[in-house]
């Protein structure tokens, strides 16, 4: 059922890491087919076919109001794909999911925002080191040292991580993380240099 008052819509606005960034060797294809009526009215009636309003817009071209079959949105959704190659009228383009508007009465996606983006964008970032674990040789009187928060990496400009994650549950007594040791989301290039230690386990008893 649809309800008309404006209070039954959720909107999140989306950034890459809304859904984390997908390393995926391809990006999910959505064929999106123009609105013959946009507006509510027009949205209602996309609904009601089983298919999502969207908007798509970006990079200097015209925005479009398009509709994308439900249950590719709800793969879009299951599959937590941030960035998405959208068919429409036989051209595709590279766009990040910018905004979802959610019913709050249930799990439906009511409309989607795609954003276009250029695919050979690409930015030079420092990203945060989150660090995760337990180091196992904390038992044995290590000290662990972070000697960089952050890491600067090449990436597209629309597949920036929010952190890049360091699992240090194995580091025992000496044992460094370099940054050419770091495990990176595809797409992404090391910048630092590769001998650049990250992290470190120190053993006191070296300085005696």
């Amino acid at each position: 059922m649809v309800f008309d008052f404006p209070d039954r819509f959720h909107t999140y606005s989306v950034d890459v890491d809304f859904f984390g960034v997908v390393s995926m060797s391809e990006d999910l294809l959505l064929k999106v087919e123009r609105r013959q009526s946009p507006g509510s009215k027009g949205a209602r009636l996309v609904r009601a076919a089983g298919r999502v309003p969207a908007n798509l817009y970006g990079l200097g071209k015209p925005g479009a109001s398009v509709s994308i079959c439900a249950e590719v949105v709800n793969k879009l959704v299951a599959d937590r794909s941030s960035v998405v190659d959208v068919e429409l009228d036989g051209a595709v383009d590279k766009a990040v999911v910018q905004e979802l508007q959610w019913d709050v009465f249930s799990t439906k996606v009511l409309h989607v925002d795609l954003r276009r983006v250029d695919p050979a964008g690409r930015a030079t970032v420092d990203v945060v080191l989150e660090l995760r674990g337990e180091p196992a040789g904390l038992k044995d009187g290590g000290i662990l040292k972070q000697q960089s928060k952050r890491v600067k990496l090449n990436c597209p400009d629309y597949r920036i991580p929010k952190s890049i994650p360091v699992r240090i549950g194995a580091l025992g007594l000496g044992d460094v993380i370099k940054a050419s040791d770091l495990q990176l989301p595809e797409h992404a290039v090391l910048v630092t240099a590769g001998d650049t230690v990250m992290v470190e386990l120190y053993d006191p008893r070296k300085a005696v």
